[in-house]
């Protein structure tokens, strides 16, 4: 009796689907950037069209770059790094493989160049949707915020951001009227530091933000389009300009489904790290104001 072939195992869908894919995309693979960046943003923007979804397997390696007509080197390299930014999820063995990983974007609210730049490092697209703009009188808070007298107002802002077209952050910004005349006028679906920066020559230096973690109500979860009552990160913000103005003050929920929050700080110096002040009591924690 001849030995029969053995035929390799059928490769299931959506790992079929991605070997169609690689074939069509090998030939647009071209210098100048590395063949592994190539191939991770490749991925990438298969993910942010919905070709993959969270939880898809990536067809084997040898078959992959098979399809893709690269080393397998090339595409493992290409995969560590997905793997290192939270895109994939790789286990070894017979059954192990790449798996598409449920993906957050990183954000270091501490970092002031604003949430578009930060999101991009890690998002194929970041964009925002305008809700409403107008000028309000501020109630206490905002207006003991940027340190306003009775009669001032404020640019009243609410803006959906979207990471990969999933909206990730409701923003509610008030700016004082005094500092940015005309702010209305000017296309505000980009960066707003941005737009302050280059109209009106302010940026933020500074800011002091506080963080509580909250349910989210209906109206905001319609926004988000997520469930009323899902869990979100609430994170209260001045941000100060140069010459020491209070030029900002916002609200904003953060998906932590889709985004990683993070805080850096450093020491100035060595003599700040061994020179604390004494301890004392705690301040009475502040509670939250929503939208």
């Amino acid at each position: 009796m001849g030995t029969p072939n053995i035929a390799e195992a059928p490769v299931a869908a959506p790992s079929a689907r991605v070997l169609s894919l690689a074939r069509e995309r090998q030939a647009r693979f071209a210098p100048p950037s590395p063949l592994h960046l190539q191939i991770a943003e490749w991925v990438r923007g298969l993910v942010a069209s919905g070709d993959l979804t969270a939880g898809d397997k990536l067809p084997p390696e040898r078959q992959l770059a098979q399809a893709l007509t690269v080393s397998r080197m090339t595409l493992r390299q290409a995969l560590e790094g997905l793997q290192a930014t939270g895109w994939l999820t790789r286990t070894l063995g017979r059954r192990g493989g790449s798996v598409i990983a449920h993906h957050r974007s990183d954000v270091d609210i501490s970092n002031l160049i604003g949430l578009r730049a930060q999101l991009l490092q890690s998002a194929m697209t970041a964009s925002s949707r305008l809700i409403s703009a107008t000028v309000q009188t501020p109630d206490e808070n905002t207006r003991t915020a940027l340190r306003l007298g009775p009669t001032d107002t404020v640019y009243d802002v609410m803006r959906v951001r979207f990471a990969d077209e999933v909206a990730v952050v409701l923003e509610r910004s008030f700016f004082p009227t005094a500092l940015f005349p005309g702010l209305l006028d000017l296309d505000l679906t980009g960066s707003m530091y941005s737009i302050m920066r280059r109209h009106y020559g302010l940026g933020p230096v500074s800011a002091t933000q506080e963080l509580t973690a909250m349910i989210v109500d209906p109206a905001d979860a319609a926004m988000l389009h997520i469930a009323p009552g899902s869990p979100i990160l609430g994170i209260v913000r001045t941000s100060i300009a140069g010459n020491g103005t209070p030029m900002e003050f916002s609200r904003d929920l953060f998906r932590s489904d889709k985004l990683r929050v993070t805080v850096s700080g450093r020491v100035s110096s060595a003599t700040d790290a061994l020179s604390e002040p004494p301890e004392s009591n705690p301040p009475a924690p502040r509670s939250f104001r929503g939208h």
